[in-house]
């Protein structure tokens, strides 16, 4: 369960240890932070946390799993499907975009520890997330789709965005999460897309989409 902001009083321990320690590693660092701090922050002692957690780096490792394990499932489908590479794109960019703007965990500090030696079996699925994103930018400006460029610099113009959005949210997740989540996917779709006036049509057809699955 992921909660969102109206779910946090009613969250179980565990839960509630993963939302402070978000909160912790997001504003001291996972190093700087301890599970006796965390522990202080839950309201519970510490050997209540080891209970959940028998370690800090596990709570990471959830947190990280959190972050990644939905935005790399929809990334593989869609890069995996047929049809419109813009479409495709725009579906996966709303998907992660509302998940990171629903979520009550303050996930900022995830991107931070993919390269420590404590998370290497994470840095993976990691990089098949970046790799599905890829392939689809690719794709579209092979066909035609979205403007030519090169496919890292679009790659990492939406990775910054995508980070951008969990820095901003930082746990506080946002009424309109949906209707934001169109607006900036629209945003980037209108700057690949070789035909910018398109936005509008994809946008309504994904919507449509939605409202009917």
């Amino acid at each position: 369960m992921t909660p969102t902001v109206t779910q946090t009083g009613t969250l179980s321990t565990r839960e509630r240890i993963l939302l402070e320690a978000s909160r912790l590693f997001a504003r001291n660092g996972y190093r700087g932070t301890s599970t006796r701090e965390i522990a202080a922050a839950v309201g519970i002692r510490q050997p209540s946390l080891f209970h959940h957690f028998p370690s800090k780096q596990t709570i990471m490792a959830e947190l990280i799993d959190i972050d990644h394990a939905e935005a790399t499932r929809v990334a593989k489908r869609e890069a995996a499907a047929s049809g419109s590479p813009a479409v495709r794109l725009y579906r996966y960019l709303v998907a992660d975009i509302s998940f990171i703007c629903r979520c009550a965990y303050d996930l900022s500090s995830v991107e931070s520890v993919l390269n420590d030696s404590d998370f290497g079996d994470k840095r993976q699925r990691h990089n098949e997330l970046q790799g599905a994103r890829l392939a689809i930018i690719e794709e579209g400006i092979d066909s035609g789709e979205f403007v030519k460029s090169d496919p890292l610099i679009a790659h990492k113009v939406i990775t910054w965005i995508l980070r951008g959005d969990i820095v901003d949210t930082a746990g506080e997740p946002q009424a309109d999460a949906d209707d934001f989540a169109h607006q900036l996917a629209s945003f980037v779709l209108r700057a690949v897309l070789a035909d910018p006036d398109r936005v509008d049509e994809i946008r309504a057809g994904v919507e449509l989409e939605m409202n009917q699955g």
